[in-house]
């Protein structure tokens, strides 16, 4: 019998612990799982403020390639920042990665975000004065344990790099998902305040996959991995890796 691994990815300013429920879930089911902890984060806002997506994206290739020299088959399961990371991954990896389950893509942000905020600094003198800011946690995650929680193992502020960090990452990815054979779960939360849900169906359009689908949970908002459905979220990750 083949033995399957799973690349499990946070998002930015997370922790591999933000990633537990999904990753508990995969070893419950014979899964070898990895939950690497990306570049930068983990620690001070300052070390996160000092890497871009390539570091971040090193850090899952070489995660990608230990977890290669273990496990017949490999599986991607990576949150916002890391759902993007997984379609790099998919890109480049091709066939050696069987299914990707993608949860909060933010391939697309919110309009008041796309339109105003990011541009309003980024391309403005605000950049070199808004060098990060605090995150929403209320809006982040509605369960006031998951909240907790996520509280306790995530950087308390958005570094401003990362947000354009992200986005250079999505217009990376965006020129090339053509090249995207794979099955792909995309889940999402309804009471999501970041990503924007019409992105999932960009993405669907985009890619040449045969198989995508997309979930959406109604009680959950960003990260859905510590939120209310929590729990609904593992499962159906794990179900579709097992049916893939």
């Amino acid at each position: 019998m083949a033995k399957k691994g799973c690349l499990v990815v946070h998002g930015l300013t997370g922790t591999p612990a933000n990633m537990e429920s999904v990753a508990v879930a995969l070893r419950q089911k014979g899964f070898l799982v990895k939950v690497p902890l990306l570049a930068g984060h983990g620690e001070k806002l300052e070390n996160l403020s000092r890497t871009g997506w390539r570091d971040w994206y090193a850090t899952v290739v070489e995660a990608f390639e230990e977890l290669a020299g273990e496990a017949d088959q490999i599986y991607y399961a990576g949150l916002s920042m890391g759902a993007l990371l997984g379609l790099k991954l998919a890109i480049d990896k091709g066939a050696a990665i069987k299914a990707l389950a993608l949860l909060a893509v933010p391939f697309r942000v919110r309009p008041l975000f796309r339109r105003f905020v990011i541009p309003g600094v980024r391309y403005t003198p605000l950049r070199f004065v808004i060098r990060s800011v605090a995150k929403n946690f209320e809006k982040s995650v509605l369960d006031p344990e998951g909240r907790k929680k996520y509280r306790a193992a995530s950087i308390a502020r958005m570094p401003s790099r990362g947000v354009f960090e992200t986005q250079n990452l999505m217009w990376v990815v965006e020129k090339e998902l053509s090249k995207i054979k794979q099955p792909l779960l995309l889940i999402h939360g309804q009471k999501d305040h970041l990503a924007d849900p019409e992105g999932l169906f960009e993405i669907k359009v985009k890619v040449s996959s045969s198989l995508v689908d997309i979930v959406m949970f109604k009680n959950s908002a960003h990260v859905l991995t510590v939120d209310r459905e929590k729990d609904d979220v593992a499962r159906r990750v794990v179900g579709f890796f097992e049916t893939a």
